[in-house]
Parts: structure tokens; sequence; C-alpha cells
């Protein structure tokens, strides 16, 4: 006698959470910044909404010095969600340990940007840790979808890429962002369809960079 279990043995469905732009609710959810609001160069960039109601995040890249005799670089741009409330307005992490990849549908100009995962922690030593993956974009009128595996982020402080490389506390997200600053001067535009997280069960990998421990007494550890 023939029999059909009620729950397959192997069944596993890839799980996607999407954030789609082009309303101003959810326009509102983010903040774009460069080093001319904080009188550090100037560049400018917004958010927008675009001819084909996505999202719009476009400026122009100035990599000129402010003549001020502190500056020595200059020329970025970024745009930031806003940190998630709870009751009584105060700060909450979001808790992404459920996924494997960040989604992007994306239509760039052929520059390369950069992704910023904040896992702002507890004490003020770690208020500043930032976990990177660059976002290549080709240009041209199509659309494409980046996937990255979580795994692939590396951790920087201050802008300094550590020499101790930890994987993501993906349950203890703060922000996610989006920056330029190529050195290329100029006009910039990068149209966002959607952001999202994807579950991928065939992705293993817990983290891609070596994770070792030099010896005591060396400098920079």
């Amino acid at each position: 006698m023939r029999f059909k279990p009620l729950i397959p043995l192997l069944m596993v469905i890839k799980q996607i959470v999407r954030v789609k732009f082009g309303s101003d609710e959810c326009h509102k959810q983010w903040v774009t910044t460069s080093d001319k609001d904080h009188r550090e160069g100037f560049s400018t960039c917004q958010l927008s909404v675009s001819p084909m109601g996505k999202a719009l995040f476009s400026g122009t890249l100035d990599t000129r010095v402010p003549n001020d005799g502190h500056i020595k670089k200059a020329g970025y741009c970024n745009m930031k969600s806003i940190r998630a409330r709870k009751s009584f307005k105060r700060e909450a992490m979001l808790d992404w340990t459920s996924y494997t990849h960040l989604v992007l549908r994306v239509r760039g100009d052929g520059r390369s940007y950069m992704l910023n995962i904040s896992t702002e922690g507890y004490f003020d030593l770690l208020w500043n840790d930032l976990y990177h993956y660059i976002l290549f974009t080709r240009g041209g009128p199509y659309w494409q979808v980046a996937k990255i595996p979580f795994s692939k982020f590396f951790l920087s402080s201050k802008g300094r890429v550590q020499d101790k490389q930890y994987p993501i506390p993906l349950n203890y997200i703060s922000s996610l962002g989006i920056s330029v600053g190529d050195k290329i001067n100029g006009q910039f535009h990068l149209e966002i369809d959607y952001i999202g997280l994807e579950f991928d069960p065939s992705h293993t990998e817990i983290f891609a960079y070596e994770m070792y421990k030099m010896p005591k007494y060396i400098v920079a550890t």
C-alpha cells in the first residue's frame, strides 16, 4: 500500500522580504548626508522619486578640499535608513538572523557604491562598527539584481578596515546605508526598485575571510 507523507522530508522554501521604494512614506525612513552638510566638502545629494516611480539617489560628487587647514580628503554622499524605534521612542535593533543574503534591484550609472550595515554596539568602542561590501553597477538602461551574502561583508571602524574580522551580528542591526565616494567628480544617480532580505538554504558559508589572531605584542593587535 502506497501513502503520501504529509510533510516531505526534504522541503526547503526560500524566504524573501522586500521593501519597495517609490512612496513618500517609504522615503521618510531614509536620510541623505554629504561632506557639504558637515562643512567638509562641496558634494551634494538627494533622495527623490524617479520618473519610473522608484527611489532615485542622485547628486554631484566633488573632491575639492576646503581651504581650512584641517580637511585632507573630500567627496562623499550617503543615504542611510533611520534608526528603528519601539515603545516610548526607545532605539531598537533589527534581527536578520533568519536571512542569508541582502538583495537589491537597482539601475546605476556604472559607478561603484558601498553598502554599509551598521551594528552600533552598547559601548562607545563599538559605536563606529560598520560592515561593508561593494555594489558594482553596470550602467545603461537595464535593471540589475544584486544578491550579496552577509558572509561577504567585512568589518571597519572609523573608515579603517580592521585586522581582526568577525561575522556580522545579524541580531544586532541598527541601520543600512549606501555611499558613493569613488573620487570621480561629477553627477551620479542610482535608481532603486527595492531592497530585500533573502534566506537561501543552499548558502552554507559562515564567513568569507580568515579568522585568526596575531601573536601578542604585535602592533595593531
